[in-house]
């Protein structure tokens, strides 16, 4: 019992920690592109994440002969059907014509009453019906002849040619498969029956599909490619990378340990991150309601950062020549300033209106808060009682005057043709980590759907019939209409189109189109009465049955709520300038890729500006001191230098997500500021034995053990971080150690 007062905190940490792992593991992690991207242009991307192809799962078949390739594609379909993994494509059913007359009422526009008015005339009904003559002695005569007499005035062909408007340049609507030229490659596209966010779907597809190619013959391939692929491939990076990260960051905080340390009460130091993770992890998929891999992957960051508390308190706790509370009253002191230098730099990632850096904020804010009361309250006493093997001493000796003014001026220089000469990778494509095999597969698909001059133009509403009612409103002020306005209307519209419907049939203009369809008849040899049933349907037409939207759906619903209307359109400037003047959104490939980068730049800017306020706040705070103040940016300004030097140097394209190491830069390389100066101060107290050097260099090498680490990473964004981190960091650490002692020799 004394053992378990002795030792009670820090049991009821660990069992808090187990706990929160079983939390974390039952709830939602999830993968989503939207929670990369800057609120500015959401929007445009989650409507661009509507385009035809990014909705539609391609199933692509491969073979040496096209035979073979279109026989295996129409054997795969078939079996998908039956498994229930894509949706059934409509078929026109026999009574297909008479739905498409029932339809047509709603459609008919006063440009269409012209054409029916053509129609009708005796020279045309003539015309029509010599066509039929010959389709009846075709390969075609059975579904002639269901055409004649369900339609003999031909009038669906108002409808078809509304139809085929739409079609026209998106051959992936088109029911089959599209080959490439020499048929080898054969490709089906259908509607997934689960959503592009489902892991546990597209891990069931994918099994799928390697139990169907391990039964194809040698040489046969099948493959799918869209949005559940993209979903398995970012979640297998990501698990890998966690893993790994996890194995190779643990090694590392090892190799730290038996550096520094090597005794058993220091081991507590680095499992500390195993306490203090899983609740932070908890609480952020609480406050979102998911948890983003990514943020997961910031674990290892945090750890290294929530490490540096313990460190400083092991070595301030091994000066025994100290007055012990002095000691803890400086400590504490020094934590506190470093605690709040890390947390304003969080707090200024929470104000981006990026979803994940709201996350990685709320994560570490937690996380650090905890290693902060945990190496306060808990760990001195443990680090006060004897320990077996004292910490190694290092010396240091920093650069003089003249060669870090000199060290300095040479890494601004480094730094400015850095910043002119650092590339930055723009595109969406940047926010997807993906396999070799999945880069193979995509050159294939990409040789079919090569990307043309075509944009995105979408028109919002509240309800499905307001954003149709703006896209007829749309289309009436472009030069030439949207075909989607025309197969799709609003309820006004098809009002508006049922009343001139039944206007424009009257009494005197069915009497003379029967005449002209009965002489045409006789002249055929047919028999009139085998039109009544057109007649009586015409005259009374039933209410639409048929779904047009089971091969085409423009009408797409958006994650709050609201409705938007997709057109297909040319990528001009009139759309672009249309859209501004109405409730509607133009969005084409290349301008997004250009205000995707702008907005994370601009992102990326404000966090670092208010980063750089609050932090200049709080060293004014911490040391009262302008001079001080201004010497604890040092390592910041100089650490960026290095940074960006470093990255155009070595020609390394940097992910427009990797700055969102910069304002993680201001605040470290701030804290390695603060533990100089501090150090500095307290030696008028005879305190400076609480500052040794290794204190420092262990905190470095551990905060770039968690952050370094990353750059084994496979998935581009933690990839980028942590080889900003790598140098970005240890630049840091390098200024703080041997050029700030110099400037403040100097300064002070």
């Amino acid at each position: 019992m004394k053992w378990l007062r002795g030792h009670g905190p820090l049991l009821v940490f660990i069992a808090g920690a187990v706990a929160c792992i079983a939390g974390v593991a039952h709830g939602p992690i999830e993968e989503n592109v939207l929670a990369l991207i800057p609120q500015s242009i959401k929007q445009q991307v989650e409507l661009f994440g509507h385009s035809p192809l990014s909705q539609k799962m391609m199933v692509v078949a491969q073979a040496p002969s096209a035979t073979q390739a279109f026989q295996t594609a129409q054997q795969i379909r078939e079996q998908l059907l039956q498994e229930q993994l894509i949706r059934p494509v409509g078929n026109p059913a026999a009574d297909f014509i008479p739905q498409v007359l029932d339809v047509l009422p709603t459609l008919f526009t006063s440009q269409d009453q012209l054409v029916a008015t053509r129609k009708l005339t005796p020279r045309a009904v003539a015309s029509q019906f010599d066509r039929y003559q010959e389709g009846l002695f075709s390969l075609e005569s059975m579904f002639t002849k269901q055409q004649m007499t369900q339609d003999p005035l031909f009038l669906t062909e108002i409808f078809f040619d509304k139809w085929k408007k739409l079609g026209q340049g998106n051959t992936e609507y088109q029911d089959g498969l599209l080959a490439s030229p020499d048929g080898t490659v054969q490709v089906g596209l259908y509607d997934s029956t689960a959503v592009v966010s489902d892991l546990t779907a597209a891990r069931r597809l994918q099994r799928w599909f390697t139990q169907q190619q391990q039964r194809l013959p040698a040489g046969v391939r099948v493959f799918f490619m869209g949005g559940l692929r993209y979903t398995l491939e970012n979640m297998s990076v990501i698990k890998r990378d966690l893993l790994l990260i996890s194995l190779v960051g643990l090694a590392l905080l090892g190799s730290v340990f038996g550096l520094f340390f090597r005794n058993r009460r220091a081991l507590l130091i680095y499992l500390l991150p195993i306490g203090i993770l899983p609740p932070a992890a908890l609480v952020t998929q609480l406050v979102f309601g998911r948890i983003s891999g990514i943020t997961l992957g910031f674990g290892s960051v945090v750890a290294g950062l929530s490490v540096d508390y313990a460190i400083y308190v092991y070595f301030a706790c091994q000066t025994s020549s100290v007055d012990s509370a002095k000691m803890h009253s400086q400590i504490r002191k020094h934590l506190w300033c470093n605690f709040l230098t890390s947390a304003l730099c969080f707090a200024a990632l929470f104000l981006s209106s990026v979803e994940v850096f709201k996350q990685i904020a709320v994560f570490a804010l937690v996380a650090l808060s905890l290693a902060l009361g945990v190496a306060l309250k808990v760990f001195p006493a443990y680090f006060r009682s004897p320990v077996s093997v004292a910490p190694r001493g290092i010396k240091i000796k920093p650069l003089s005057w003249r060669s870090a003014c000199s060290v300095s001026v040479l890494l601004v220089v480094w730094g400015i043709w850095g910043i002119t000469h650092t590339s930055l990778r723009q595109g969406l494509e940047a926010l997807n980590s993906t396999s070799s095999a999945f880069a193979q597969d995509k050159k294939i698909t990409d040789q079919l759907f090569t990307a043309d001059k075509r944009a995105l133009l979408f028109s919002l509403g509240k309800t499905a019939d307001e954003a149709l009612v703006h896209n007829e409103n749309l289309s009436a002020v472009l030069p030439v209409s949207l075909p989607v306005s025309e197969l799709f209307v609003s309820a006004k519209t098809r009002a508006e189109n049922q009343t001139r419907w039944q206007q424009f049939w009257t009494p005197g203009r069915i009497r003379s189109a029967r005449q002209s369809l009965r002489t045409e008849a006789v002249r055929h040899g047919l028999n009139p009465a085998a039109f009544e049933s057109f007649w009586k349907r015409l005259q009374q037409p039933h209410s639409p049955t048929v779904d047009f939207t089971a091969w085409y759906n423009p009408i797409l619903t958006l994650t709050d709520g609201s409705y938007a209307v997709m057109n297909i359109v040319e990528d001009t400037p009139v759309y672009q300038t249309v859209a501004q003047q109405h409730p509607a959104v133009f969005v084409s490939a290349s301008q997004l890729q250009q205000k995707l980068a702008r907005g994370v730049k601009d992102e990326a800017v404000q966090v670092v500006i208010w980063a750089l306020l609050f932090n200049g706040v709080a060293v004014w705070m911490i040391f009262r001191n302008f001079k001080e103040a201004l010497l604890c940016f040092v390592p910041v300004i100089l650490g960026g230098c290095i940074l960006f030097g470093c990255l155009a140097f070595f020609g390394i394209t940097v992910n427009i997500l990797g700055l969102i190491f910069l304002p993680l830069l201001v605040g470290l390389g701030i804290d390695y500021a603060i533990f100089q100066l501090m150090k500095y101060r307290a030696a008028r107290e005879q305190l400076h034995e609480v500052y040794p050097p290794q204190a420092l260099l262990a905190a470095g090498l551990s905060t770039l053990a968690g952050f370094g680490v990353l750059g084994l990473a496979r998935h581009s964004v933690l990839f980028m971080m942590g080889i900003c981190a790598l140098i970005g960091i240890g630049g840091a650490v390098g200024v703080a150690l041997f050029i700030l002692p110099a400037f403040r020799e100097r300064v002070l």
